[in-house]
C-alpha cells in the first residue's frame, strides 16, 4: 500500500516481533501523501529525521513507545497509529521521522487483510463495518 519493500521484522513486544521495516525511496511529503491516500486520513508528522526517507518501520495501533527501538534498528522513519505526549521528545532527540496515522486507521489494514485471506481460503463472504473513531 505504501510502496515500501519489506525487508524484515524489528522491535519486540513481550518477546515477539512487533513490526516490519523496509526500504522506501521518496520524501517525507510523498510518504505523507501516500499514507493519506491509503488510510483515508492525514497523518501527523514529527519531522526530525531526513527529508529523504530510506528505511521505514511500521507498527500498527499504539506503537509510539517503540520509537527508540526503531532508531536502534537504524530506521530513519517510523509509522504507527499513536503515541504518548513524551514520544515527541524521543523522536526529536533520536533524529527520526515519526508519522502518527491514527490508531484505528492503521489497525484496520490488518483486519481487512486477514478477512480477505480467510475469505479466499474457506470461500466465505466478508464485509468490513467501518466505524472510525478519529483516534
Amino acid at each position: 500500500m505504501l510502496g515500501i519493500k519489506v525487508r524484515g521484522d524489528f522491535g519486540s513486544y513481550h518477546g515477539a516481533p512487533a513490526g516490519v521495516w523496509g526500504e522506501y525511496s521518496g520524501t517525507r511529503d510523498e510518504l505523507s501523501w501516500t499514507l493519506t491516500k491509503a488510510l483515508g486520513t492525514a497523518p501527523r508528522l514529527f519531522p526530525f529525521g531526513p527529508e529523504r526517507v530510506h528505511r521505514v518501520g511500521i507498527v500498527t495501533g499504539s506503537g509510539g513507545a517503540m520509537i527508540p527501538q526503531a532508531a536502534a534498528a537504524g530506521l530513519d522513519t517510523f509509522v504507527t497509529g499513536e503515541g504518548q505526549h513524551w514520544t515527541f521528545f524521543d523522536a526529536e532527540e533520536l533524529g527520526i521521522n515519526v508519522f502518527y496515522a491514527g490508531h484505528y486507521a492503521t489497525e484496520t489494514v490488518g483486519v481487512k487483510a486477514l478477512a480477505e485471506h480467510v475469505s479466499r481460503k474457506f470461500d466465505l463472504p466478508w464485509v468490513f463495518l467501518d466505524h472510525p473513531t478519529g483516534l
